[in-house]
């Protein structure tokens, strides 16, 4: 058994020829070959469900075989168990593994074939920083039954040395070439094919009592990082602009959670991180508008227009698609994300923090949080309920605000929380369908060029906004009288 330690970033076709073009490449030697991968699981994926992967690779007339588990998966960096052993018949033969790294469910009659990878892999020894670092880079495909994705990736493995070394050296090539840290191995790209309709399950991480305040701050963080990976590649794998919408959200929890933890983070490190995820923010928010995101997804954007109205929305919904296409090839983006990932990993906050940075990080979270749950009630203003639509989406983040609360510490105050978190997620949708049906109303060209049934319904729904203000104001009210319970916990 060995333990992987990888960094995976994925890569655009039409950056390939300047990676490989990339001074620390350029010079080296590489090799090439031709890769192909069958995993193997039960029909009900029990392997997978249990954080497994077990495959046999082929390789020049070579069969050896592979199982991993989940391990830690944090910005794209994979920290995980591996066994690997040669299979001169190409078959499996699970004794080849120790006792109980397999779920104690699964026998060998029970593993069916359930998808294939295959692609070409050069492949790069690089020493850097008194390490040795594997990179390959794999193009192909995976394919499940009729169903096929591209695979376009580039991984850096740690062969010898450190961690920092292996971090500097993804620095360094996301620097100038358009790479994007990526949480999605493939084989779970495989059990995606399979499982089309599946959302992306992330769960959160588990929080306990006497955990310090800092060890919470890197899993919440880490969590919100990797969230903020799969909604971008989840884009391009659906094409469905919920997820740069959604990239926005995650984005807006990584401020929460640095007002959450500021005691623990230096001025320095908490400015640097805030410019990282403002960056990020100002490159999204602009290719996030409604209405240019709903067309491109409603009919083709390109397509020959019916009438001057349509023309001037899909100029928009083409402005919107090449945001986000220039977005992508731009090497600034994964290169911020790249800096996230080495400043949480490498803590680097710590060479810089004071005594009282120091003992504010050893502090039990339970302790540590009591004030960001005071703050966050006493910002929730049930009185902007009662009035117009803008008041009441004025308390949106308010209300995000202690639903994350809810969601990641519940089980530290109590579980009388489960409550307030339905209450609070009833409240945000509510407010998402406020904040929905306010922008319809808002466009009028579009609405009158729908045709007249089309038009009814969109008014009918519309016209429902004084009913959800009315629930809205119900819910609030009921969440702020029990504020103060809350408080005493």
């Amino acid at each position: 058994m060995g333990q992987e330690i990888e960094l995976k970033l994925s890569i655009r076709p039409t950056a390939v020829e300047a990676f490989r073009s990339h001074p620390v490449l350029s010079s080296l030697p590489s090799q090439s070959c031709t890769l192909e991968n069958q995993y193997y699981d039960t029909p009900e994926q029990h392997l997978t469900q249990a954080g497994t992967a077990l495959r046999l690779r082929f390789q020049e007339g070579h069969c050896v075989q592979t199982l991993k588990t989940r391990g830690s998966n944090i910005g794209g960096l994979h920290q995980r168990d591996e066994w690997e052993v040669e299979r001169p018949d190409g078959q499996l033969e699970l004794s080849e593994f120790p006792a109980g790294v397999l779920p104690g469910e699964v026998t060998a009659n029970q593993l069916v074939p359930l998808f294939t990878t295959g692609f070409n892999r050069h492949r790069w020894l690089v020493q850097h920083q008194g390490a040795e670092i594997e990179v390959v880079l794999d193009e192909g495909q995976v394919s499940a039954g009729d169903e096929r994705q591209a695979i376009s990736e580039v991984e850096l493995e740690l062969k010898s040395g450190g961690l920092t070394a292996l971090l500097s050296l993804a620095q360094e090539l996301t620097r100038s070439i358009p790479l994007v840290p990526s949480d999605i191995s493939k084989a779970e790209r495989g059990y995606r094919l399979l499982n089309s309709s599946a959302p992306m399950n992330l769960p959160l991480p588990a929080i306990v009592a006497q955990q310090s305040m800092e060890s919470a701050f890197c899993a919440l963080f880490g969590y919100e990082l990797e969230r903020l990976q799969r909604q971008w590649d989840s884009f391009w794998r659906t094409q469905q602009w919920s997820q740069v919408q959604a990239m926005l959200v995650t984005l807006g929890n990584m401020q929460t959670e640095f007002e959450w933890f500021s005691d623990i983070l230096p001025t320095r490190h908490r400015l640097q991180v805030k410019a990282w995820v403002g960056w990020l923010e100002g490159a999204i928010r602009p290719l996030v508008s409604w209405w240019p995101a709903c067309f491109a997804l409603s009919q083709d954007a390109r397509s020959e227009p019916e009438n001057i109205a349509v023309s001037l929305q899909q100029a928009k919904a083409i402005r919107a698609l090449q945001g986000i296409e220039d977005l992508a090839s731009n090497a600034d983006f994964g290169h911020t994300l790249m800096s996230m990932t080495q400043w949480l990993h490498l803590r680097s906050w710590r060479e810089d923090q004071s005594d009282d940075h120091k003992r504010a990080s050893e502090v039990a979270v339970s302790d540590g949080l009591d004030r960001s749950l005071s703050t966050a009630w006493q910002a929730f203003n049930p009185d902007q309920f009662a009035g117009s639509t803008s008041h009441a989406l004025a308390q949106y983040p308010a209300v995000h605000r202690l639903l994350m609360l809810c969601q990641y510490f519940n089980t530290l105050y109590s579980e009388d929380l489960d409550h307030y978190q339905a209450e609070l997620q009833a409240l945000e949708d509510n407010l998402s369908k406020l904040s929905a049906m306010d922008v319809v109303s808002r466009l009028h060209e579009w609405l009158n060029d729908l045709p007249l049934e089309q038009q009814a319904s969109v008014y009918s729904w519309t016209r429902s906004q004084p009913v959800l203000l009315r629930d809205i104001k119900q819910l609030a009210g009921r969440l702020f009288e029990s504020r103060d319970a809350v408080l005493e916990v």
